[in-house]
């Protein structure tokens, strides 16, 4: 295969879409999708078209390249239309080779969005679907992959303005509302995390299981929410500054502190539930070496230390 054309990184439009892949996205229908999206696509331009050939296998067809100063990123952004699901997207772009460390699929929308435990992921058009190559590791930045992504993405958002925390195993919450939640899939050796943030619009309670462990919310509740293309690359650009810092001092304690300052409820009680287990009342004390959440059990008995490797916990 030739040389990866989004090896230089930028922000990219699938003008042509791909069969079984994703829909079409041109500037037009990106700003006629959502009016946070039009604001990307005026910010963006100008675009100029290029072309890939058959040689790019899942990629080939018509592309838009941002060529204004805010889409000179370094790690690139291919952004698709309405599609199943922007980890299969990106999954294929892997596949064949096309998606370095921190590159990103980033879909208008989803007609199969997924969750943890393989639950639905409601995707209108507006809120953020993204799909991040995430790097080769190794230790205990391999183990703790699903924190330290998680804990990436809060830290990221902190440096926007965001009070973000990481509720176990894989939400993000402001101010206890959740706001989005991440996936890790790993196959053939290569990681995904999945991404979904509600900058414009929230599911509704109705749609939600009855146990949901937090209320969703809205990102614009609590601050300013630019497009979320460009919102996207600047959350991306701090995940690899944090990811550095998580590299430089994997291996120590400094690793195991910093990601507990981005745990949300440390030190408040919470009720647990583990399949096949009646719940019971914990307090969070921290995480274990392995990426397990650290519990002191309330009852029946208080006292008693525990590891939760499966399960879910909400506040009391």
């Amino acid at each position: 295969m030739p040389q990866n054309p989004f090896a230089a990184g930028g922000i990219w439009l699938w003008r042509s879409g791909g069969p079984d892949l994703a829909g079409t996205l041109s500037p037009a229908s990106l700003a006629a999708a959502h009016p946070l999206w039009a604001a990307d696509a005026a910010r963006l331009g100008p675009w100029r078209t290029v072309g890939l050939g058959p040689e790019y296998g899942p990629a080939a067809g018509q592309w838009d390249m941002a060529r204004g100063d805010a889409g000179q990123v370094a790690d690139p952004v291919l952004c698709v239309g309405p599609c199943g699901s922007s980890l299969d997207v990106a999954r294929a772009f892997a596949g064949a080779g096309l998606l370095p460390p921190f590159a990103t699929v980033l879909a208008l929308s989803q007609t199969k969005g997924r969750g943890q435990m393989r639950r639905d992921w409601v995707s209108p058009p507006g809120n953020l679907y993204a799909a991040l190559a995430w790097p080769e590791a190794t230790g205990d930045l391999a183990v703790l992959a699903p924190v330290v992504a998680g804990a990436c993405l809060a830290d990221a958002l902190h440096a926007r303005g965001f009070s973000a925390l990481v509720k176990w195993p894989n939400d993000l919450l402001v101010k206890d509302r959740k706001v989005g939640g991440i996936l890790l899939e790993e196959r053939d050796g290569t990681t995904l995390v999945g991404v979904g943030l509600n900058l414009a619009s929230a599911p509704d309670p109705a749609f939600l299981r009855r146990d949901h462990a937090a209320e969703a919310a809205r990102l614009d509740l609590f601050g300013e929410v630019r497009g979320a293309v460009t919102e996207w690359a600047e959350l991306v650009k701090s995940v690899q500054t944090c990811y550095r810092l998580c590299v430089a001092v994997s291996g120590s304690r400094e690793l195991s502190r910093f990601l507990a300052r981005r745990l949300a409820w440390m030190g408040r009680d919470v009720l647990v539930r583990e399949s096949g287990s009646d719940a019971f009342r914990a307090r969070i004390v921290g995480l274990a070496e392995d990426g397990g959440l650290r519990l002191r059990r309330r009852d029946p008995g208080p006292g008693q230390d525990l590891t939760l490797h499966n399960g879910s916990v909400s506040l009391l």
